[in-house]
């Protein structure tokens, strides 16, 4: 099988071979206010705060080639007249050698013909807005090397969804070139917009000859693949100061003597106006800056892979626990699920996902996690209810209330509970956060309003009702607002049970006693013939009076989620019902590649006779590997000490191990971090491939899942608590825990041995 790239655990480091990867696999960049994206090839994307109305540069996702355009270095042989890219695209002139290596917030590619090798570093440092691109050319012949190496990056029009309107903005933007500052500047005057910032982008030395243009840059009959200003050696020093489609092209004169290195850097920064600007192009082109920079992102990231350490002897577990799953569940929380090769871009935060994506990032970035607690609490109304997604950094305070999920406001407790116990500070609770349209409460009284809101949308039976979908998005083509949710019941139980533990810290007795009754009268529901089938737990009461989950069913007969959630709640506590669902679930839904969401696959809904509606059989929520469901399962497993099924069903969802037992070729996607989905048994030839890649909530679980449960290091008010579950396979494992300040080290020894 042919593989493209390996991990290179001791440099943290993830290095790609060959340049034609099956899909582009990307690294993401940034500092939380300017992100970009980055594949093999250099292709990606950059943005300032959020990529619908502040996109600086393109990127097109439909049409061929693929992963273009981006981030990238031409370079000339000026005595040979070989024009090529060190990471092989756009001119895909071949090279004698190629490698990218993804790291922690950066990405470094480098490439080699005729005895020249360029290494290009990208990065974003924590403390300035501008993106970093270091350049390295070495000479390994014995005669000394001139070069030309030319920059491009093409700039966007900011809101990505009025590029349509190009023919009537173009001249609301200009790109000149200033000698004196040696900087392209992107002034954007857009009367509608939101942000009109100061774009810039420059070099560490004074080019030797510059494009704003980029129809200039290519020529009347050129493209990317080989710019006219390039082949040509003679930049155009165009310029588009009344409108157009703009670039960032500088090109740098290099003579490098035999056996030497010459080093050199160009910027892609943004600020809110020119002073600033100016002042942060001075301050980026000093001498030492890059090195600097570097060295500080270094220690960022080191502090926060930092907090969790393991070595268990699995070398797939180790890093994910230690590199990868930490650097995916960050952007994650930062991007929520708005743009990476997948996601165009459109969409905004989400109530319940970015409140998910918080969870993890408690343990090792406290300080941002509860900023967008917080953050996704003040999009709350006073009613109690929780927004489908809003968009916190639009004009208007924008919020998008369609589809209803009935879930929102049961999660906010879960997340808000790891940061209380990771930090040691209940006076989080005690803080205020504003609603959305009116008013405001304690974060503890948001908590205890989402959680009256579900409870008081109970239908007859007395579970939640279901409206357009809970968790399970695809449960809204059963159009039944009216039905009720199983899963959502057993988290409510989870819930008020866990908020009860702060009703009694704050002695708010009459919390404490709503949500004890509340558990009570859920557990007996849960546990009523309406809900138990036998040997599961239904999914689903729809107001029709037909169950869905239920053995007497031909399709849906058993799904993943409520046997899960009865685990985690205490609701399969009576009678041992929570194993039993859990056996249900390894006999029916346990496959080669992973835990399905529910089986047999729907071909028609409700029934099988009817016609098909939404995801093929196998795929989504069709009967495919939801790998977010699958790590309430991780968790389910350690909960009954079944440390073996729990490894099992993690193992499975860890994108190395199955791009290593399925072939890198066949995976597609990038091996290094978390997918949304894996495609069932039922869609054939494509069983075990993967989904949407990066932006997925099994990235936060799958990490609480790992070292909370699997591992079993768990904060709690009083300190750690160390409860592993682990597998056979793993006799001892050796963790580093940072924890309020203080190292732990931690040797954890299987009770198997």
């Amino acid at each position: 099988m042919k593989e493209f790239g390996r991990f290179d655990d001791g440099r943290k480091e993830f290095a790609i071979d060959d340049p034609a990867t099956p899909q582009p696999w990307i690294n993401y960049i940034g500092n939380t206010r300017l992100t970009a994206f980055i594949s093999q090839q250099a292709g990606g994307l950059a943005w300032h705060i959020e990529p619908q109305t502040r996109r600086l540069t393109r990127y097109y996702w439909l049409p061929l080639p693929q992963d273009r355009p981006g981030f990238y270095v031409y370079v000339k042989n000026n005595k040979t007249g070989s024009v090529w890219n060190p990471h092989f695209a756009p001119t895909c002139k071949a090279l004698e050698k190629y490698e990218c290596r993804h790291g922690l917030g950066y990405t470094r590619i480098a490439g080699e013909l005729d005895d020249i090798k360029v290494e290009v570093t990208y990065f974003i440092p924590p403390d300035e807005d501008v993106m970093v691109w270091s350049v390295t050319a070495e000479n390994k012949s014995s005669r000394e090397a001139s070069l030309t190496l030319t920059s491009y990056v093409e700039f966007g029009l900011l809101d990505f969804q009025r590029e349509n309107f190009w023919c009537y903005l173009k001249n609301h933007i200009g790109f000149t070139y200033e000698p004196k500052s040696s900087w392209i500047k992107y002034d954007y005057h857009v009367f509608e917009a939101p942000f009109t910032p100061a774009i810039f982008f420059t070099s560490s030395q004074k080019p030797t000859g510059f494009d704003c243009s980029r129809n200039a840059f290519c020529g009347k009959n050129g493209n990317l693949d080989m710019p006219e200003s390039v082949s040509s050696g003679k930049m155009k020093s165009s310029e588009l100061p009344s409108g157009g489609h703009g670039c960032g092209a500088l090109s740098i004169d290099m003579k490098i003597p035999a056996g030497t290195k010459k080093e050199t850097a160009y910027f892609l920064g943004v600020a809110d106006n020119w002073g600033k600007a100016a002042a942060l192009r001075k301050k980026i082109t000093g001498r030492g800056y890059v090195a600097e920079a570097f060295s500080s992102l270094q220690k960022t990231w080191g502090r926060k892979i930092g907090t969790f350490q393991v070595s268990s002897g699995d070398a797939h577990m180790d890093r994910m626990v230690n590199i990868w799953n930490p650097l995916n569940c960050q952007v994650t929380l930062e991007r929520t699920r708005d743009i990476s090769t997948d996601h165009l871009g459109f969409d905004g935060m989400r109530f319940r996902d970015t409140m998910q994506d918080a969870l993890a990032v408690t343990s090792f970035d406290a300080k941002f996690a509860a900023e967008r607690i917080k953050l996704v609490l003040s999009y709350q109304h006073s009613d109690g209810s929780g927004n489908f997604s809003f968009y916190p950094y639009s004009a208007e305070k924008k919020v998008n209330v369609h589809p209803e999920r009935c879930d929102n406001t049961v999660w906010p407790i879960f997340t808000i509970d790891n940061l209380i116990k990771e930090t040691g500070d209940l006076s989080f609770m005690d803080e205020t956060v504003p609603y959305r349209d009116k008013g405001e409460a304690t974060v503890y009284g948001h908590i205890l309003n989402g959680l009256k809101y579900i409870w008081n949308r109970r239908g007859k039976t007395g579970l939640p009702s279901l409206y357009d979908a809970d968790w399970n998005d695809g449960l809204a083509v059963f159009r039944d607002p009216k039905a009720e949710s199983v899963m959502l019941g057993m988290q409510l139980l989870h819930a008020v049970k866990m908020f009860r533990e702060y009703s009694l810290k704050k002695g708010r007795k009459s919390d404490a006693e709503w949500c004890r009754k509340a558990a009570d009268e859920m557990n007996s529901i849960l546990n009523s013939d309406k809900v138990w089938d036998g040997k599961w737990y239904r999914r689903l009461l729809l107001s029709n009076g037909m169950k869905l989950g239920s053995s007497s069913r031909k399709q849906g007969k058993i799904y993943l989620e409520p046997q899960v959630w009865a685990v985690i709640s205490g609701a399969g506590d009576f009678k041992g019902r929570g194993k039993i669902a859990m056996d249900s679930v390894r006999k029916y839904l346990n496959t080669a590649n992973g835990l399905m969401i529910h089986s047999p696959p729907y071909t028609g809904i409700p029934n099988p006779e009817d016609p098909p509606i939404g995801n093929a059989p196998g795929t989504g929520e069709n009967g495919a590997i939801f790998c977010h469901a699958v790590c309430w399962a991780v968790i389910a497993e350690c909960i009954l000490g079944r440390g073996d099924y729990a490894y099992e069903y993690y193992r499975k969802n860890l994108p190395a191990f199955m791009a290593e037992k399925l072939g890198q070729e066949f995976w597609e996607r990038e091996p290094y971090v978390f997918t949304s989905t894996i495609v069932g048994p039922a869609a054939g030839k494509s069983f075990g491939k993967p989904g949407i890649s990066w932006l997925t909530g099994t990235a936060s679980w799958m990490y609480i899942a790992a070292t909370q449960y699997i591992l079993g290091v768990k904060p709690d008010f009083d300190g750690l608590a160390i409860r592993p579950c682990l597998p056979k396979s793993i006799k001892n494992a050796a963790v580093t825990r940072i924890f309020r300040g203080k190292k732990y080290d931690i040797d954890l020894h299987s009770k198997h041995i």
